[in-house]
């Protein structure tokens, strides 16, 4: 069985959005608000890397338009130590296809090992999952791989997107007060260690059952 971090589970209820609780961002000094209201040209800055790696995500949610985002946070990375690199071989055989690499091939995106544990019975893959989701960083320079956010069952990354060797996006989805789904954006910096968070209130029509493209190159037989 392949097994990476610890799994944390929740006792469920609503997210509270004001401050993300459920999916992990805690009030500290490594985080600071901004205007809710105001707009951010950097996401309009780098449209066509988005347009071009994201482009099936981008049309599950219904008049999806990159320039109405607004960010709202800044958090810090939540670092937290993940796994030994020694076991990276074994890792590598069933959550590799999952992996976003930087360009240069020295760091890598998990955003699923965390929250699906699988396991290998004769030639089927079998998965257990979880409700929370925390995505991991792999530097292989440095040889640290930690957990950098965290995500309560309200919340969800499905798609990593590295723009340079150290700037990555992370997309996916956070439920409203009607548990709507509605696109999240966030800007990594494995420099300055750092997140921009970004908003939108699109939906996402239920009929496009969106599947994120890393969980499906697992080749997952069986759920258990």
């Amino acid at each position: 069985m392949a097994s990476c971090g610890e799994k944390r589970t929740t006792s469920g209820g609503k997210a509270d959005l004001q401050v993300k609780d459920t999916i992990g961002i805690k009030q500290n000094e490594n985080q600071i608000r901004v205007n809710k209201g105001s707009t951010d040209t950097v996401l309009s800055g780098i449209k066509p890397l988005i347009e071009k790696g994201l482009g099936k995500w981008m049309q599950s949610f219904k008049n999806f338009h990159i320039d109405s985002f607004h960010q709202v946070a800044l958090p810090g990375f939540q670092e937290q130590d993940y796994n030994d690199i020694a076991g990276l071989s074994q890792f590598y055989t069933l959550y590799k296809p999952s992996l976003s690499f930087s360009p240069d091939s020295s760091q890598f995106i998990d955003l699923f090992s965390n929250g699906i544990t699988l396991e290998k019975k004769g030639k089927k893959i079998i998965a257990i999952g979880d409700v929370d989701q925390a995505v991991t960083l792999c530097n292989l320079k440095t040889k640290n791989w930690k957990s950098i956010i965290f995500f309560g069952p309200s919340a969800s990354m499905e798609e990593a997107l590295w723009v340079s060797p150290a700037t990555f996006l992370l997309a996916g989805t956070m439920q409203n007060d009607e548990g709507k789904h509605e696109p999240v954006i966030l800007i990594g910096d494995t420099d300055k260690k750092s997140f921009r968070w970004f908003e939108a209130k699109f939906i996402r029509e239920e009929s496009s059952k969106y599947e994120a493209s890393g969980l499906s190159k697992l080749k997952i037989d069986e759920w258990e």
